[in-house]
């Protein structure tokens, strides 16, 4: 499942030049996309990440600006809060979207609580369970099933269900830890 690379430049970014060092940083096919001319996302697979934080600083350096992507799961408004945040907080940085609800958190700066509820807002009960145990059983789907007392297809069904729906593949640590955050700090507000 690719994510989405979320960029944003303190000035406006020469879109050839920067198309051109993202292009280089992998083989396989990506997408670049703008929202206007200092922000946008890349679509690339989870490897991309490495390359990209190897090289931001070449990219900084290259095109004068300052850069900062934040990996997530989609684009929606508590993504593109933390990308705004991650430019003052993290410049010429590749994080995740987790690295950026922590620091806040570390502050005491609650603010992105309600948009993390929202992101699972009409997520049924049965799914958010289902997803919660196998946080709670380490990931493991045998004992998630034995745990919810449902067959293991039955599990495999609500766990695919649930990442059709939130786009959220808790199978991945950052995810994972996302809905942990939900769960510990959003599920009640």
């Amino acid at each position: 499942m690719n994510k989405y690379y979320l960029f944003l430049a303190n000035s406006p970014i020469n879109k050839e030049l920067f198309k051109e060092s993202i292009l280089s940083l992998s083989e396989d096919e990506l997408t670049i996309e703008y929202e206007n001319d200092r922000k946008g996302y890349i679509l690339a697979d989870e490897k991309f990440a490495s390359a990209l934080q190897e090289t931001i600083f070449t990219i900084h350096d290259d095109l004068n600006l300052t850069l900062t992507v934040v990996i997530a799961h989609r684009d929606g408004p508590l993504e593109e809060k933390l990308l705004r945040e991650a430019l003052s907080y993290f410049p010429n940085q590749c994080l995740y979207l987790t690295d950026m609800l922590m620091k806040e958190l570390s502050f005491g700066d609650f603010s992105s609580i309600p948009l993390l509820s929202n992101e699972f807002r009409g997520v049924s009960h049965d799914l958010l369970l289902t997803a919660g145990t196998f946080l709670r059983c380490g990931l493991n789907g045998v004992l998630t099933s034995e745990s919810l007392f449902i067959h293991r297809n039955t599990f495999n069904y609500r766990l695919n269900a649930f990442i059709a729906e939130t786009g959220l593949d808790i199978r991945d640590y950052h995810n994972a830890l996302l809905l942990e955050l939900y769960f510990q700090l959003g599920a009640n507000h």
